[in-house]
């Protein structure tokens, strides 16, 4: 698995353990909703620290608290 495709999918995990709707997220988060698509289709290929930062603050959450999920352990993630 990709670093884009394990952010979608811990991006994923977290709206549907927090039952939160993409509009929702986007709303709250004051973040495009056209961005945050773009990480669930897969297209952000290598999402950027600052990216992290800011989904991880629209979860209320620090960006350590976002990355620490086995999805992001180097034998799941291809980091090339």
């Amino acid at each position: 698995m990709t670093l884009g495709e394990a952010f979608a999918k811990r991006f994923t995990n977290l709206l549907n353990e927090k039952n939160i709707s993409l509009y929702k997220f986007a709303k709250d988060s004051c973040r495009p909703r056209s961005t945050l698509n773009n990480i669930l289709l897969g297209n952000t290929k290598s999402p950027t620290l600052a990216l992290v930062y800011q989904v991880a603050d629209g979860f209320n959450m620090s960006y350590l608290e976002f990355l620490d999920d086995p999805i992001f352990a180097s034998t799941n993630v291809e980091y090339m």
